[in-house]
């Protein structure tokens, strides 16, 4: 359980005030001009910046993610019917998935900055998941063939626990909708996998058939590029995410939705490439 508190325009988590202080990073202003660090990702409204910080002989890392609302995107956030997806979702997503016993991000800070009673800019602050790969690099290198007995046993264990996580995730009636292999991490050591990117995740008392569709099918993409997963392997993910060895008729035409998105979705990724190819 973490513990908060309120500190020059930020909500900070208690063990790291120290740490913030002395690097001059415990006010709202000072992360929002923050100029540092090593870029991630930049795009119009988000941008992620990683933050290696000394304590004493230790190197900690952090990434900084900033979210900006400009003009109608900031009309946009306060109609009800619109899904929200800044830094104020990733933040109460990092404590709601935490309170159900997934193991994610650790949140350190949330801030943000309103104009006319809407926020328009917003960040996160979180430590680093040491020892960790994402499992769409961990997964070829793990078991590309050819695979001993040993190996095709590990997979396999490794699959049954991909797929409760997500019957898991799904039946606590949470969505992802980037439930990729490069949003879920491994630490081998102890062979938990964490859930990052966590902005666009929502919660409803049941997840719907199209969101279960859409996660599930981005998953299926993501582990099909790799190569190295047989039909058997994805039929056993099925078995262990519906929980059976016999799925019924519902349970199979399911599997050919998922199926037929998955292909959309490589089509579409397919179309950016080429536009991409053409326009450099």
């Amino acid at each position: 359980m973490y513990s908060f508190i309120k500190h020059n325009g930020l909500l900070i988590n208690k063990d790291y005030i120290g740490l913030l202080e002395k690097n001059n990073l415990s006010d709202l202003d000072s992360l929002m001009k923050f100029k540092g660090g090593i870029p991630v990702k930049e795009k119009k409204s988000r941008s992620v910046v990683r933050i290696d910080l000394e304590e004493g002989i230790i190197t900690r890392t952090f990434y900084l993610k900033q979210h900006f609302r400009p003009g109608k995107e900031m009309i946009k956030s306060i109609l009800p019917w619109s899904k929200k997806e800044d830094a104020r979702n990733e933040w109460e997503n990092m404590l709601l998935l935490d309170s159900l016993g997934f193991c994610t991000m650790i949140p350190v800070v949330f801030g943000s900055r309103e104009r006319f009673g809407i926020p328009y800019y917003s960040l996160t602050l979180s430590e680093s998941i040491y020892d960790t790969e994402k499992l769409e690099t961990y997964l070829p290198g793990r078991f590309s063939p050819p695979l001993s007995r040993e190996k095709v046993i590990e997979k396999r264990s490794l699959i049954n626990k991909l797929a409760t996580l997500a019957r898991d995730f799904h039946n606590k009636g949470l969505n992802h909708q980037d439930f990729y292999l490069g949003h879920l991490l491994i630490r081998q050591a102890d062979e938990k996998i964490f859930i990052v990117d966590l902005q666009r995740i929502h919660r409803s008392r049941t997840i719907s058939t199209r969101d279960r569709i859409k996660d599930l099918a981005q998953l299926c993409y993501s582990a099909g590029r790799l190569g190295i997963l047989s039909r058997t392997d994805f039929i056993r993910f099925a078995h262990s995410y519906f929980g059976k060895d016999n799925l019924n008729g519902y349970e199979k035409g399911l599997i050919k939705k998922i199926i037929a998105k998955a292909k959309r979705i490589a089509r579409h990724d397919a179309k950016l490439l080429r536009r991409r190819k053409n326009s450099s």
